[in-house]
Formats: structure tokens, C-alpha cells, sequence
């Protein structure tokens, strides 16, 4: 049985807020946190993995030390943009988020549930080593889909924090959360 691993990178600092711009780039804070991917110990064997990001230029900015680093070409794959937003007021973003993540997932809007469901249907369909730079809402969809939480939000990944998923035979067999504390799941 072969096995493979995923690692989700979330983005850097944004230079602005969600709620005020459609695609903020990177600060200065996550220009530097993007550079400090290099000397992350879970990333120093990434000569084998495909890079991947979402179409945010936030995403794509931070996957850059690294995939220059590694001299890898970064593909953008849609299934890993942010949860979806995009026929909400920019001014009511901030207060609709909050109340996504109090809905049960089973009542959640289908567009949001169709997000969710891509994002792991994709995840577990890679036959090969990924590195995918992506959000808080999809690291939150895929680690509450594992743990069978009833909210899509069940933890709080900081900036460039990785989500590690093994699979074998398309499907996680295990996963762990590294930022401030590191947490490693058996499934």
C-alpha cells in the first residue's frame, strides 16, 4: 500500500483585510513569514512534491520562496480558493463569516457545502506528494470533515501553519496541525 503525504500551507499576513479587498497580496509580515518557510523543518524534503496554490495572490505569493527554492513551478488549482464569498456585500463579510461558522454543516448553503466537498474530494484524488497554499476556511474544511465536527470552523491555524494529511489508497489515514502546537490524529 503506497502512501503519500499533503501538506497545506496556510497563507502569509494579508495586506489587507478580506472584507476591504477582493485579492490583497502579502504584507511586509508575510512576505517575511513566506521567507521563513524555507527553514521550516516539516518542508526541508519538498523535491519530490508537486506545488500547488489557490488563484489568491496572497496564496501564490506565499508558495514563492519556497518554490523558488526548490526550482518547482507552482499550479494553480480553483478547488482551494477561499470559502465562497462572492455575493456578499464587502461590508457584511466579516459578520456573515461569523455566521457560517456557527451553522451545523448539514445547514449550511450549498454553495458552501459544494466548496467543502470539492476541497476534499480533491485532496484525496492527488496520487503523488503536494504542497498546497491555501486559507483558513479550507484547512478548517478538510480538519472538520476528519474529526466529524458540527461546525465548518474547528480550529485556528495561524499564518504559514501547515496541515500534514497522509493518505493511502485514497483516503486520510492520518493528519497533524503544526503552528503553535503541534497535534498528529491516527484516523
Amino acid at each position: 500500500m503506497s502512501s503519500i503525504n499533503i501538506i497545506f500551507v496556510r497563507h502569509g499576513e494579508a495586506a489587507s483585510p478580506w472584507q476591504d479587498h477582493d485579492d490583497p497580496g502579502l504584507s511586509n509580515l508575510g512576505r517575511k513569514q513566506s521567507k521563513k518557510l524555507i527553514n521550516n523543518k516539516l518542508l526541508k524534503s519538498l523535491s519530490d512534491y508537486d506545488f500547488i496554490s489557490s488563484p489568491k495572490k496572497r496564496a501564490i505569493e506565499t508558495s514563492s520562496p519556497l518554490s523558488r527554492f526548490f526550482k518547482k513551478e507552482v499550479k494553480i488549482n480553483h478547488s482551494f480558493t477561499e470559502i465562497p464569498s462572492n455575493n456578499i456585500e464587502k461590508s457584511k463579510k466579516n459578520i456573515w463569516l461569523k455566521n457560517i461558522v456557527k451553522i451545523d454543516k448539514v445547514d449550511l448553503p450549498s454553495n458552501i457545502i459544494q466548496w467543502s466537498e470539492k476541497v476534499f474530494e480533491e485532496t484525496i484524488s492527488f496520487k503523488k506528494n503536494t504542497i498546497i497554499f491555501s486559507h483558513f476556511m479550507v484547512l478548517n474544511s478538510l480538519v472538520s470533515k476528519l474529526t466529524k465536527n458540527k461546525s465548518i470552523l474547528c480550529y485556528y491555524p495561524d499564518y504559514t501553519s501547515t496541515l500534514i494529511l497522509k493518505i493511502e489508497n485514497e483516503r486520510i489515514t492520518s493528519f497533524s496541525i503544526d503552528g503553535e502546537k503541534k497535534t498528529h490524529i491516527n484516523l
